[in-house]
């Protein structure tokens, strides 16, 4: 299972809470009464900028982009139901009132520009003109209106990420208003994220809301659908009518290789451009391979552990910090992760900058110090010298399964026995989070799409919260956070929440996730280029062109 599939299966269990990410919140999240910064008039400069590459030969129409798929996308409807193998594809075929970058910032897509009000209860959404679906239709605002009340109404993966949404009106035909019951932080990356791509309400309206792949994809993208071979291809050509840069490139296929193994060969023998999340034994190499390019990018994703806090030993704070001081974050991302990642230090994402503060940091690697916390819970060494024999429960994922064994080395050295017990996905799930029945449990999984969407993990009953903890000074702060209007504000709350945590650790963060993409030296304007990142999401491809 590829890197990036096995984090978006994580997210699963959340995307209806988690559905987006913002990273800085100057970008319109804040909930002050701005106009998007990077709006319309910056995105007319950079398409003007591209076209004029184009124009002097430093750009080159025409040709076929190849990006590896590690599987069938499953559904056409990128709405419906949690399909990660077809959100890349959706980015490029669809559009959304905002979207997400590679540097977690909020950037304009249908709507050009917008403001927020002063009491953060209001959005109102400037929508581009002259946009028309791939059928030849008109978009207008209704056809955002349709959208938004149709996830609610189906259960849509961004029903919960929608579920403050009181009102929508469309004044006009590219206006629309959304009105909110109370501030929310989050919202912005909420819609600009996971599930809010906006469908034509002239099909969505008549068709099967949660038909799969005999629906066609029409979007308001830069790319449109022809074609789709199961388990071979499926095949996009550029839109000549999009309403902002017309791709360089005639064809976006998607080639779908499953094995791993068969997707790296495929990249090094020229038969597809870009591969998403290569191995990270693989890396090294690819680095220093001339003919590729590696991009990264740290994404508000994260490993870590989480105890059980209603049975013995992790009811105890001592045996919880004493766990957290026996694990070698540096040593794990060496040994596990083959040095592809980057240790976490605060309770916090360090995508959100603003937010973390260094006085309530992580605990660091001291197993000496964890012995003397176990004997302080009252635990004493048995004649093998251990303190603990604990089970750590994780799924099937290469990734975490490295990382467990390495933890069980760890902690034997802190005189901590550990089993780990690995099953699929769909069995831990329900003995972690409906049964409840583990001592200890690895996961990870996006943090966004704001600081404070933290809450889904650590507040009570909150459905990440596997834990069974609680803390009400906590479920507070987190709230009185997230209704927050400036940033400058909210920076107190969440420092007082990095202070809580520290002290009751109910997770330890041990590893950031960075994001890889493997390119052909050839592509150029990807979307982890400085030229075009301001304007593309994660994996568009309107700017790529091919140098050859």
């Amino acid at each position: 299972m590829r890197r990036r599939r096995a984090w978006l299966m994580v997210l699963a269990l959340c995307i209806g809470i988690l559905a987006g990410c913002t990273g800085n919140s100057d970008n319109g999240a804040s909930g002050e009464k701005v106009e998007a910064s990077n709006s319309a008039d910056s995105g007319a400069k950079e398409t003007e900028a591209a076209e004029s590459q184009a124009a002097t030969g430093e750009a080159k129409e025409g040709g076929t982009l190849l990006v590896g798929l590690s599987g069938d996308p499953g559904s056409f409807n990128p709405n419906a139901a949690a399909a990660d193998l077809l959100y890349s594809v959706a980015q490029n075929v669809f559009g959304r009132l905002a979207k997400l970058n590679n540097d977690q910032q909020i950037i304009p897509d249908l709507a050009k520009s917008w403001e927020i009000s002063d009491d953060g209860l209001v959005y109102t959404f400037h929508l581009n003109e002259n946009v028309k679906w791939h059928d030849g239709s008109p978009f207008s605002s209704s056809d955002v209106k349709f959208t938004l009340e149709a996830i609610k109404k189906n259960n849509g993966t961004a029903v919960s990420s929608l579920s403050d949404i009181t009102e929508i009106t469309t004044p006009d035909n590219n206006t629309v208003v959304i009105k909110i019951a109370k501030p929310n932080a989050s919202f912005l990356g909420y819609l600009a994220w996971y599930g809010t791509f906006i469908l034509p309400e002239h099909i969505y309206s008549k068709a099967e809301w949660a038909a799969g792949t005999d629906t066609q994809m029409i979007g308001t993208g830069p790319f449109k659908y022809t074609e789709y071979k199961t388990g071979v291809n499926l095949t996009l050509e550029k839109n000549a009518d999009f309403y902002g840069k017309v791709p360089y490139v005639d064809k976006l296929i998607y080639s779908i290789i499953p094995d791993s193994n068969t997707m790296v060969q495929s990249l090094y023998n020229g038969e597809i451009d870009i591969l998403v999340d290569p191995p990270a034994a693989e890396v090294e190499k690819m680095q220093a391979d001339p003919k590729l390019n590696v991009k990264t990018s740290l994404f508000p994703s994260r490993t870590y552990v989480a105890y059980n806090f209603d049975k013995e030993p992790f009811n105890k704070p001592e045996v919880r910090k004493a766990l957290a001081y026996a694990l070698d974050s540096d040593e794990i991302i060496v040994k596990a992760l083959k040095g592809q990642g980057l240790k976490s230090k605060h309770f916090l994402s360090p995508v959100f900058a603003w937010a973390v503060s260094d006085d309530f940091a992580v605990p660091g690697y001291n197993p000496g110090k964890a012995k003397e916390l176990l004997e302080q819970a009252g635990y004493n060494p048995d004649k093998d010298g251990n303190y603990l024999d604990i089970t750590l429960d994780t799924f099937q994922y290469t990734a975490f399964e490295d990382i467990a064994a390495v933890m069980k080395d760890q902690l034997k050295k802190a005189g901590i026995n550990l089993t780990i017990n690995v099953s699929d996905y769909a069995s831990w799930e329900a003995k972690i989070l409906t049964d409840r029945n583990f001592q200890l449990y690895l996961s990870g999984g996006y943090q966004g799409p704001d600081v404070g969407a933290v809450t889904t993990r650590v507040s009570t009953g909150a459905p990440l919260n596997g834990m069974g903890y609680s803390n009400p000074k906590l479920d507070q702060l987190l709230k009185e956070g997230s209704e927050l209007v400036k940033q400058e504000e909210r920076v107190a709350k969440y420092v007082e929440v990095q202070r809580i945590l520290s002290e009751d650790v109910p997770i330890f963060p041990i590893t950031e996730y960075v994001g890889y993409e493997t390119i052909q030296a050839y592509v150029k304007g990807d979307p982890f280029s400085k030229e075009v990142i301001d304007q593309t999401s994660f994996s568009e491809y309107s700017y790529v062109w091919l140098d050859k």
